[in-house]
């Protein structure tokens, strides 16, 4: 009778579903609603007689470098054992990058008169990166709380922070994608051929 209740008792408690990854996932979901709602509001701005293309700064096309790589050193610390702190510093600090060189895009653009209030593009423009630099900066202050985790030196928590991190980065980079393609290469001429004129002929 001891054996056979031995035999039930559980050598590990039950694996229970991962409350964190799941809320990422929730995040991620109204995040990518939130965009695509923007975009397509981008879009139907565009078909406007009023739009004016905002030129775009080269600088935007370093960031994305950046992001890029971000993106890949997150998922090597979550590969890799063996320098892993580093990894992870180093994927903190190129989103930081990132961010920085977003900021100083605004600046370059600000300078050649190109203020959020002059053309509707130039608000969108200011709108779609600045709300994606302040989810960047919230994925910082996570990374930030996994930095001080790795120093605490519990591996298994350490190991799904570090897990939860590489997935929004590849988030954050995927999103960032997709607005710099609609931003760079939307025209409202590709707009009309897709959803047809804004305004019928005339009766």
């Amino acid at each position: 009778m001891t054996t056979l209740r031995r035999s039930f008792v559980p050598d590990a408690p039950p694996v229970l579903p991962n409350a964190s990854r799941i809320g990422l996932i929730v995040f991620m979901a109204v995040a990518t609603t939130l965009f695509s709602l923007l975009l397509l509001a981008y879009a139907m701005r565009m078909r406007e007689p009023d739009w004016q293309p905002i030129p775009h700064p080269a600088l935007l096309w370093w960031n994305t470098g950046a992001l890029v790589l971000a993106s890949i050193a997150m998922q090597r610390a979550r590969q890799l054992t063996l320098h892993r702190a580093a990894w992870l510093v180093f994927g903190g600090v190129l989103a930081a990058v990132f961010v920085i060189g977003q900021l100083t895009a605004w600046r370059m653009l600000s300078a050649a008169g190109q203020t959020v209030a002059v053309n509707p593009s130039n608000s969108f423009l200011y709108l779609l990166t600045g709300l994606h630099g302040l989810h960047v900066l919230g994925g910082l202050a996570a990374w930030a709380v996994t930095i001080a985790r790795l120093q605490r030196g519990d591996p298994f928590r350490t190991q799904r922070a570090i897990a939860l991190c590489a997935i929004y980065w590849h988030f954050l980079l995927a999103v960032w994608l997709v607005l710099l393609a609609a931003m760079w290469w939307i025209t409202p001429g590709i707009v009309a051929a897709i959803c047809g004129p804004l305004y019928g002929a005339a009766p």
